[in-house]
């Protein structure tokens, strides 16, 4: 994997800088997963602290709605 990796969210008012190579690479086939990205599973990374910078915008939580 080439660092440091970068990226943004689908508006581009978040960016994301990847500095240190993800401890974990994973998927996950939860109903929640699949709700949020509409398809049969989600993928994530774990990083170390101080190897992810986020940059623009204030991110905000996803809430559930039950």
């Amino acid at each position: 994997m080439k660092l440091p990796q970068t990226g943004a969210c689908l508006c581009g008012k978040i960016r994301y800088e990847i500095a240190g190579p993800p401890r974990v690479v994973y998927t996950c086939h939860c109903v929640d997963c699949q709700r949020l990205t509409s398809s049969a599973f989600s993928m994530a990374i774990v990083v170390t602290d101080g190897a992810l910078s986020l940059t623009g915008i204030e991110p905000r939580s996803i809430q559930k709605h039950r």
